[in-house]
C-alpha cells in the first residue's frame, strides 16, 4: 500500500476509536458507573505504557543496548521490584 493509503486508513481507524468515547453519553448512569473504573484504568495504563515505551530509545542511547539495561527495563515495566 502507498503511504497515502496508510495515512488515510490509520486516520479513519483513530477516528473510529475516538468515537467510542461518545457512546458513554447515551449509556444509563448505572451502566456508566459499572464501566467507569475499568475505562479509567485502561486510559491510565495506556498513558503510562506510552510514556514508558517512548523512553526506551533514550535509555538505550544513554546506557547502551546490553543485557543490564534490558533486565532493568523488564523489571521496571513488570513491577517486580515495586514495594
Amino acid at each position: 500500500m502507498s503511504p497515502l493509503t496508510w495515512i488515510i486508513v490509520s486516520g479513519l481507524l483513530m477516528i473510529t476509536i475516538a468515537l467510542f468515547g461518545s457512546v458513554t453519553l447515551i449509556l444509563s448512569d448505572k451502566t456508566l458507573e459499572k464501566i467507569l473504573l475499568p475505562l479509567v484504568a485502561f486510559a491510565a495504563g495506556t498513558l503510562i505504557g506510552g510514556a514508558f515505551l517512548h523512553m526506551i530509545p533514550t535509555g538505550i542511547a544513554v546506557y547502551g543496548n546490553d543485557d543490564t539495561f534490558c533486565l532493568w527495563d523488564s523489571f521496571g515495566f513488570s513491577g517486580v521490584l515495586s514495594p
